[in-house]
């Protein structure tokens, strides 16, 4: 019989796992959005939270994720669990977010994978949890951001996106 050394079983089970091992949770503040064109507002930051300070115009925002799950052997990427935390204080508007896996492929094909919006309810002054849930669609050359709408300010208040969330 022969024997198999330690070493091999270690290198097997990281070939047949590693993709899951790879993967991870990331929680980024509102700073790390861009807005979406020069047509926007110009976003203004209090304590990285991303405000909206125009009274007329929503603020168009995408918050990139960095991704640290691909597929592998026995292994799908996915994101498991996201959310986007936002401040919504218009009281005639709801904010909402998505989570978008896109890829140009080697091709010069695109591939778009999306949840379905989350809109806020309500307004004030807490920070409400849009539960943006799991995206199964993706590939290899996929890349994941949340994309955003945060509504016009109202009476001087400024709607903010505060921080989103990933579980990869």
């Amino acid at each position: 019989m022969k024997y198999i050394s330690m070493t091999a079983i270690l290198f097997g089970a990281l070939a047949l796992f590693g993709g899951q091992a790879m993967a991870g949770k990331a929680t980024l503040p509102g700073s790390a959005c861009v807005k979406w064109n020069s047509s926007d507002p110009e976003p203004s930051l209090s304590y990285s939270e991303l405000r909206n300070p125009s009274s007329t115009r929503w603020l168009r925002v995408d918050c990139p994720v960095v991704r640290t799950d691909f597929d592998g052997f026995l292994h799908d990427a996915a994101v498991e669990k996201s959310w986007v935390r936002m401040v919504d204080k218009n009281y005639n508007r709801n904010g909402y977010c998505r989570l978008v896996s896109y890829s140009h492929n080697t091709n010069g094909t695109t591939s778009y994978w999306a949840t379905g919006n989350r809109f806020t309810s309500g307004s004030g002054n807490q920070a409400q949890v849009l539960n943006t849930g799991s995206l199964d669609g993706e590939n290899g050359a996929s890349h994941l951001y949340f994309s955003c709408h945060i509504p016009p300010s109202y009476a001087g208040n400024y709607s903010s996106l505060v921080t989103y969330y990933a579980n990869q």
